[in-house]
């Protein structure tokens, strides 16, 4: 299950979001092992983990996440400009960004939280600006974001233990009705082919799915086959292809959509302890799904995070003489099946939580070396040149 047996735990003062936690790395060997490692992982300065990444052009992309400890987060935006990357000052600085997506240079939106309040960014080419979303002065964790247009975008969350949408027009963000069953509230991904071709993703206890036709959001039935099943991430090729990631009690998750119904897909068998949190392709033969192979604090780790202290969060058990409880973890579709891929790996092991492939040769991996839980975790940036991370 990636890396956790899912505890739910209170986070914040409104204590009544129920976040899946990590407790423990299962010690064994993969049964997939990728041996080969490639240079040293690219471990940017300063201390903090990015949740998500959007590629723009070969020259222009983002990153974003926190840093400071998981109760007092700080926002950080990193951003590529096609030589290195460089930390970016937002305001508030008080916060946590969960997701970002763009439709160009000059329209490009951060979502998250700061306090218990919902957090939406928006950068116009010149610099970023909060703006105003439906959820107000209530509780609101959001969670992901998707942009089909400058005047069609999407996210995602939790409002009050209660599935939270909301969509931008071109004018303003407006909350739109959802699905919302009891055991499974929170939305953690999100990703469209079109207007009327959107699907949401999440769940705490079971797989929740959710699909816009244009007009209405509508719960679809999905796999659920364990226990503590979530689904964190979701990418869609077209109305007939459509890829969600996440864990459950036996380890990685991967759910596919044919067009009439979602199925479990086959993956790499690595310990149960491994959980897949990012997922993005560009077309129906080239995908990628990003985690871990243990020591992932669940939903918190990007699809949530938390709204204030966080009380009990365990960090991951680890056998004497054994490497690092948590390792970064690369999945490929080549159109037939998963396979695991080498990747660099920090000395101190690592998580990746956010992946964006814009083209076969142009994709980028965000996380953190150690886990997302640790103060002194510091950004991880891989890129795919067509040939290798790096």
């Amino acid at each position: 299950m990636r890396a956790r047996r899912a505890i739910h735990r209170a986070f914040g003062p409104v204590g009544s979001l129920l976040i899946a936690a990590a407790v423990a790395a299962v010690p064994a060997a993969d049964a997939e092992a990728v041996t080969a490692r490639a240079a040293p992982a690219a471990v940017l300065t300063g201390t903090g983990v990015l949740d998500d990444v959007v590629a723009i052009t070969a020259t222009n992309a983002w990153a974003v996440g926190h840093s400071g400890d998981v109760a007092n987060p700080k926002t950080l935006v990193e951003h590529w400009n096609g030589t290195g990357w460089h930390r970016i000052s937002v305001s508030p600085a008080a916060g946590w960004l969960n997701g970002v997506a763009a439709t160009s240079a000059r329209d490009v939106w951060a979502v998250g939280f700061s306090g218990s309040r919902a957090l939406i960014l928006h950068f116009n080419g010149t610099r970023w600006r909060r703006v105003a979303s439906p959820a107000g002065q209530a509780f609101a964790l959001l969670v992901d974001v998707t942009a089909i247009s400058p005047h069609n975008a999407w996210i995602v969350g939790i409002t009050a233990n209660k599935t939270l949408i909301e969509h931008w027009n071109g004018t303003a963000w407006r909350r739109v009705p959802s699905p919302s069953p009891q055991t499974a509230p929170l939305l953690s991904g999100v990703s469209a082919a079109s207007a009327d071709e959107v699907w949401a993703v999440g769940g705490l206890r079971k797989t929740l799915i959710l699909h816009w036709n244009g007009t209405t959001w509508r719960r679809v039935p999905s796999p659920s086959p364990g226990t503590g099943d979530t689904l964190y991430s979701v990418t869609v090729i077209s109305a007939r292809d459509a890829w969600a990631t996440g864990s459950f009690s036996g380890g990685t998750l991967i759910l596919h959509w044919n067009g009439t119904a979602w199925r479990r897909s086959r993956s790499p068998a690595i310990r149960r302890g491994a959980g897949l949190i990012g997922i993005s392709g560009t077309s129906a033969r080239n995908l990628w799904a990003v985690g871990a192979t243990g020591g992932l604090v669940a939903a918190a780790s990007r699809r949530a995070g938390c709204a204030g202290p966080a009380t009990g969060i365990a960090q991951p058990a680890r056998a004497a003489g054994a490497g690092p409880a948590s390792e970064p973890l690369i999945l490929h579709w080549n159109g037939t099946a998963w396979r695991r891929t080498s990747l660099p790996v920090p000395a101190n092991g690592g998580q990746l939580i956010g992946v964006f492939a814009a083209s076969g040769r142009n994709a980028w991996a965000v996380g953190c070396t150690k886990i997302f839980a640790n103060i002194r975790a510091r950004p991880l940036v891989l890129h795919w040149n067509g040939s290798s991370w790096k």
